[in-house]
C-alpha cells in the first residue's frame, strides 16, 4: 500500500476490494472547491470523481487513496484492461485561478515521489491516452479519453503553469527538458506539413538523358561485360530505360527522419536514463 510519507493520509472507505492499479501516468485536476469541501464530497456514499491526492493552496498534501487503488476522476485512464492507469491529483481552487507558489512546489515534490515509487511513470508529457507520462486533465482533449464531457480542467492559467513551470521543473533533475508541450497529434501535423513543404531534388536532366542514350548490354562490342552481383548488389541490374522511368534517388531527408523518430515505438532501445532526484530525507 504505497502511502506518501509527507502527505496527511485520510484514506476513503472502499465498499468492495478494487482491482489493483499499476500507475503509469499522473493526471492533475482542479477541484473547483476548497480541499475541505472536496474531502467532504469524496466521503459521501456513492461519490464519484475522487482523486488519490489533494493539494491545497497553502501546499498541504492529502492522500485519499493509496496508489495501488484506482481513482475515478480520469475516465478511461482510471484503470485500463491491462491493469495500468493514472494517479490523479486534484488541486484546491477554481479553474479561473492560477496555482499558488506553494501549490506548485508541493505538486513538484509529489510528482518526484510518485515517479520514484512507480518507475513505470515516464518522464515526459503523455502523447496518447495510454502513453506513460505526465499530464493535466484535458491535455488530450475535452471531451476526450480522460473526460467524457467538455470542461476546462485544470483551467487555462493552470494549464499554462503546467506547461511553463511544473513539467520543466519536474523533469529538470532527470536531465530532461521539454521543447514542445502540445499533444502528440498536433506535433505530428506540424511535422507532416513541414515534410510536405520541403522540396526533394529530382534527378538531373543530363543524367536521365545519358541513361536513355546508353544501349543495353550486348549491343556494343566496346562495352564492358556485365559483372556478377556482389554482396552489396545481390540482384541483377535493371535496364537503363527502367531506371530512367521508375527509380527515385535515395536522399538524406532530415524531416522524414524526424517524422520516423517521432513515431518510434516505446519498445525501441533508448539511451540510459539519468538518476532520479535524491530521496526524501
Amino acid at each position: 500500500m504505497p502511502l506518501c510519507p509527507f502527505a496527511s493520509v485520510r484514506l476513503l472507505a472502499r465498499p468492495e476490494p478494487p482491482s489493483p492499479l499499476q500507475p503509469t501516468q499522473i493526471i492533475v485536476h482542479t477541484a473547483n472547491a476548497s480541499l475541505t469541501a472536496a474531502d467532504v464530497r469524496f466521503r459521501r456514499s456513492g461519490a464519484r470523481g475522487r482523486s488519490h491526492f489533494g493539494v491545497s493552496t497553502a501546499g498541504k498534501i492529502i492522500q485519499w487513496l493509496d496508489t495501488s487503488t484506482p481513482a475515478d476522476s480520469a475516465y478511461l485512464a482510471n484503470l485500463r484492461s491491462d491493469g495500468t492507469g493514472a494517479v490523479s491529483i486534484t488541486t484546491e481552487g477554481h479553474v479561473s485561478e492560477p496555482w499558488t507558489d506553494a501549490q506548485l512546489d508541493a505538486l513538484i515534490r509529489l510528482h518526484w515521489w510518485l515517479m520514484r515509487t512507480h518507475p513505470a511513470i515516464a518522464g515526459r508529457a503523455c502523447r496518447t491516452p495510454a502513453d506513460p507520462g505526465l499530464a493535466h486533465h484535458t491535455l488530450l482533449g475535452s471531451p476526450g479519453p480522460w473526460t467524457p464531457v467538455p470542461k476546462s480542467c485544470p483551467g487555462p492559467r493552470r494549464i499554462a503553469q503546467w506547461e511553463d513551470s511544473l513539467l520543466p521543473r519536474v523533469l529538470a533533475p532527470y536531465g530532461l527538458s521539454v521543447s514542445d508541450m502540445r499533444p502528440r497529434h498536433e506535433r505530428a501535423e506540424e511535422i507532416v506539413r513541414e515534410l510536405l513543404s520541403t522540396p526533394i531534388a529530382s534527378p538531373s536532366a543530363p543524367a536521365a538523358e545519358e541513361a536513355l542514350l546508353t544501349p543495353p548490354s550486348g549491343r556494343s562490342p566496346s562495352m564492358t561485360p556485365e559483372q556478377p552481383p556482389t554482396a552489396a548488389d545481390p540482384g541483377p541490374q535493371p535496364r537503363a530505360q527502367d531506371l530512367a522511368a521508375s527509380v527515385q534517388p535515395r536522399q538524406h531527408h532530415p524531416v522524414r527522419e524526424a517524422l520516423l523518430d517521432f513515431f518510434l515505438p516505446d519498445s525501441a532501445p533508448r539511451a540510459p536514463q539519468p538518476s532520479p532526484p535524491p530521496k526524501e530525507s
